[in-house]
C-alpha cells in the first residue's frame, strides 16, 4: 500500500536551457564529419595513421577515465593492459593465422579478464596503495611478455601483415572502391571504434552504473548503505575500462602491425595519465583532446622552431589573461601571477635551447604538475568554468522534470505490535575498549526511538552496527519482516540496506558533485532492473527506468522541500539543505527503519522546525525511526520512547518524560540542576 505524501504531478521549475546539449550534438557531428573528411583532404599517409594513432589513444583514455574520473581510483597499469590486448592479437595471428577480427575479440576478452584480476586490489586498497598495486601489474605483464619466448616471441616481438578489415575474395571479388579505398579500410574502422567507444561511454555513465561509479568516488560508505554495493561496482568499472584497453590495443597491433615489450613501459602509463588529468575528466571530449595531445606532442618538441613558435603563442594569450584578470579585477588575479610567470618564462628558455626531444619526458612532467595545480579539471573544465552554459546538463531524459507518484511507501503495523528491531547482547570490542557492552534494544514499528548520550558513549557505534559498518564482537541483531525475522549481524551495508534499513550520518556524506536529484537517483537504485547490456545499448526498458525514477525521485525532493533545488550540485547547497537531501536520498530505499544520526546537528532554529514537521511526516507514514540526537527539545518533541548510553552500556530507557527525570540520566548525561547551580554561584 502507497501512501502519496507529495502530490502527485507537482511540477518542479524546468533546468534552464543549456547549450551543453547543442554543443555536445555539434560536436559529435563536427568530429564524425572531420574523421570522414580527413583521409581526403589531407592525403599524407605519414597524418592520416597520426590520427588512427590518436583515435586509438583516445578509445583507451575514454575507459581510463571511467575508472580515474568517475570512480576515483587511480590506476597506473593501463599501459599493460594495452599492451595484453596488442599481444592477444599479435599472438593469434603468430600461432593461429587469425587475423584482424579474431584479434580485436581476443583483445578485449584477455582484457576483461585481466580487468577482473585488477579491481581485487581496488577492492581493499585506494589511493597511492593502488597506484602501487597497478603499477606492479603493468610491470609484471610486461616481464610476462618478454620472458615467454615461445609464446610471445620474447625480446623480438611479432610483425603482422596489412590488416584486412574486408576480405572481398573470399567472395571471389575486387573490392568495390579500389586500392585506394583499401588503404582507408583500418582507417574508417578505428573511427567507427572510436565513436562507437564514445556512444556506449556516454550511455554507460549516463546510466545508474554511472551514478554508482561517482557516488562510490565521493562516499564508498554512504554507497554501501544506499545499497550500491561498491565491490560490485568497482569490479564493473575496472572490467569496461580494461575492454576498451584490450580493443585500443589490438587496433594498435595492426595499426602498427609490430608489437614489442618495450613499447608498453611506465613511459606510456605517465603520456596515459597526462592525457586524462590534461583533456579533462568525466566528459567525452577531454579523452580526445588528450590523446591528440601526448600524440602530437613529440611531433612538436622535435622541431625547435615549432616549439619556439608555441611558445610564443602561450607566452601572448597569458599576457593577455593576465591583463584581463586585472583590469576586471577578478578574486584570483594575483594566484594567476605564477602560471603567469611560468608561460612567459618558458618562451626565452627555449631560444637557450637547441633542441627539446631530450628533455620530452621532463616537458611531460611539468605539463602534468602544471595542470594539477591550475586545471585540475583539465582544458574542458577550464572551458566550461569560463563558459558556464557549456556545463554538463543534468537531465539526461527530457528538458524538465517533474514529480509523479508517491514519495513514500507506507509501512504497516502500530507501534503496540511486535518489535521491529531488536538488539540482543551488542558487544563492540576495538581491543581492549568495549565500544558497546552488551547492549539490548528493541524498537517498536510506526515509532521514533531516540537513542541519546554523552559523546563517547557508543551510539555511532550502535548505528553502525545496525548498518553493517562495523561487525559486532558478539550479540544479534533481528529485523522483523513481513516474510520473517531476518539476522543482519555479519550482513555487508548493500544487504542491510537492500532488507529496508537505510541511514544519515552524523557528518553529512552525500555524493558532493551529483546534483541534489541524482543524490536521490542512487538512493532509488534498487528500483532499476535494467542490466549493463541495457546501458549499453540504449534500450527502452532503460529508457523507461530512467523517467519513471527521476518523476519518483523528484516527488521525494519535493516531500522534503528540495524540489526547485533539483539541479543544485549538492556541494554548493546550504548546510541545512544538506541535511535534508541526505534524508531524501535515504528515503529513496523504501525503508521500514530509518537511523537520523544528529540531523541538527548545526541547523538553525528555523531548519529544526522545517526538519521536525518532515521527520513527524516519515513517521505517519509508518517508516521507523530511530534518532541520535543532542538537541534534547527535539528528542521531547519526536520521541515515542528514548534510550540512554553510557560508556557502552544503557542506563535507562522509557518514555522522553521518564528518562528526562531518571536520576542515572541526570548525573551522567542532562546534568544535575543542583550541581549547575552551586557551580553558578561558586
Amino acid at each position: 500500500m502507497a501512501q502519496t505524501l507529495a502530490p502527485a504531478d507537482a511540477s518542479a521549475p524546468a533546468s534552464a536551457p543549456s547549450l551543453s546539449r547543442y554543443a555536445g550534438l555539434l560536436g559529435a557531428v563536427l568530429l564524425v564529419a572531420f574523421l570522414a573528411a580527413f583521409p581526403h583532404v589531407v592525403t599524407s599517409s605519414y597524418y592520416v595513421h597520426l590520427v588512427i594513432v590518436i583515435a586509438i589513444y583516445a578509445i583507451l583514455i575514454l575507459g581510463l577515465d571511467i575508472v580515474v574520473g568517475y570512480t576515483g581510483q587511480v590506476s597506473l597499469g593501463h599501459a599493460g593492459l594495452f599492451g595484453g590486448g596488442a599481444y592477444a592479437a599479435a599472438v593469434l595471428f603468430l600461432h593461429f593465422k587469425l587475423g584482424l577480427w579474431w584479434g580485436i575479440l581476443a583483445g578485449i576478452g584477455v582484457t576483461s579478464a585481466f580487468g577482473v584480476l585488477l579491481a581485487v586490489p581496488a577492492l581493499r586498497v585506494t589511493g597511492p596503495y593502488l597506484a602501487m598495486v597497478t603499477l606492479a601489474f603493468g610491470t609484471i605483464i610486461q616481464i610476462f611478455i618478454n620472458e615467454l619466448t615461445p609464446l610471445t616471441n620474447g625480446p623480438l616481438g611479432i610483425t603482422l601483415p596489412p590488416a584486412r578489415v574486408l576480405d572481398f575474395s573470399l567472395l571471389g571479388m575486387q573490392a568495390p572502391w579500389g586500392a585506394a579505398g583499401r588503404k582507408l579500410e583500418f582507417y574508417y574502422l578505428t573511427c567507427a571504434a572510436l565513436l562507437a567507444t564514445i556512444v556506449v561511454v556516454n550511455r554507460v555513465v549516463r546510466s545508474p552504473f554511472g551514478r554508482a561509479f561517482e557516488a562510490l568516488r565521493d562516499s564508498p560508505i554512504a554507497c554501501d548503505c544506499m545499497g550500491v554495493s561498491v565491490y560490485r561496482y568497482k569490479v564493473y568499472a575496472f572490467v569496461i575500462s580494461a575492454a576498451l584497453a584490450g580493443l585500443a590495443g589490438a587496433l594498435f597491433a595492426w595499426s602498427e602491425r609490430y608489437v614489442a615489450p618495450n613499447s608498453y613501459g611506465f613511459e606510456l602509463t605517465v603520456l596515459f595519465l597526462l592525457a586524462v588529468t590534461m583533456g579533462g575528466r568525466k566528459s567525452r571530449a577531454g579523452p580526445i583532446i588528450g590523446a591528440a595531445i601526448i600524440v602530437m606532442m613529440p611531433n612538436v618538441l622535435a622541431d625547435i622552431e615549432l616549439v619556439r613558435i608555441m611558445a610564443g603563442i602561450i607566452a601572448a594569450a597569458a599576457l593577455v589573461v593576465g591583463a584581463m584578470a586585472f583590469l576586471r579585477r577578478r578574486e584570483n588575479r594575483f594566484a594567476l601571477l605564477v602560471p603567469i610567470g611560468l608561460c612567459l618564462a618558458f618562451f626565452p628558455a627555449t631560444l637557450a635551447l637547441q633542441s627539446v626531444t631530450d628533455f620530452r619526458l621532463t616537458v611531460f612532467g611539468l605539463m602534468i604538475l602544471f595542470v594539477v595545480y591550475y586545471l585540475p579539471d583539465g582544458i574542458v573544465g577550464f572551458v566550461r568554468e569560463v563558459i558556464p552554459a557549456l556545463r554538463p546538463a543534468h537531465t539526461a531524459e527530457g528538458k524538465s522534470l517533474h514529480a509523479e507518484g508517491a514519495a513514500l511507501s507506507a509501512q504497516s503495523g502500530g507501534a503496540g505490535a511486535d518489535p521491529l528491531l531488536t538488539v540482543e547482547q551488542a558487544l563492540m570490542q576495538f581491543g581492549g575498549l568495549k565500544a558497546l557492552a552488551g547492549v539490548d534494544l528493541t524498537v517498536r514499528p510506526g515509532t521514533i526511538h531516540g537513542l541519546i548520550g554523552p559523546n563517547g558513549s557508543g551510539k555511532s557505534t550502535m548505528m553502525n552496527v545496525l548498518t553493517g559498518i562495523y561487525k559486532p564482537t558478539a550479540g544479534s541483531v533481528t529485523l522483523a519482516r513481513a516474510g520473517g525475522a531476518k539476522r543482519l549481524d555479519g550482513r555487508t551495508p548493500s544487504e542491510i540496506a537492500a532488507s529496508g534499513v537505510a541511514r544519515t550520518f552524523q557528518n553529512v556524506q552525500l555524493f558532493r558533485e551529483m546534483t541534489a536529484l541524482e543524490n536521490v537517483l542512487v538512493g532509488l537504485h534498487h528500483s532499476f532492473r535494467g542490466n549493463l547490456f541495457d546501458a549499453i545499448l540504449g534500450t527502452p526498458r532503460r529508457r523507461r527506468e530512467e523517467r519513471e525514477q527521476r518523476a519518483r525521485a523528484m516527488a521525494i525532493l519535493d516531500f522534503v522541500g528540495l524540489g526547485p533545488l533539483a539541479q543544485v550540485e549538492a556541494r554548493n547547497l546550504p548546510y541545512g539543505k544538506q541535511r535534508l537531501l541526505e534524508i531524501g536520498r535515504a528515503l529513496a530505499l523504501d525503508p521500514v527503519l530509518l537511523l537520523l544520526d544528529e540531523p541538527a546537528a548545526g541547523l538553525t532554529a528555523p531548519d529544526i522546525a522545517e526538519l521536525t514537521a518532515i521527520i513527524r511526516k516519515i513517521r505517519d507514514a509508518g517508516i521507523t525511526v530511530i534518532l541520535i540526537e543532542h538537541h534534547m527539545d527535539v528528542v521531547m518533541g519526536l520521541c515515542d520512547r528514548v534510550s540512554v548510553l553510557d560508556f557502552g552500556h544503557k542506563i535507562a530507557e522509557g518514555s522522553a518524560r521518564a528518562v528526562q527525570e531518571d536520576p542515572k540520566v541526570i548525573e551522567a548525561y542532562l546534568g544535575s540542576p543542583v550541581a549547575d547551580e552551586e557551580t553558578a554561584h561558586a
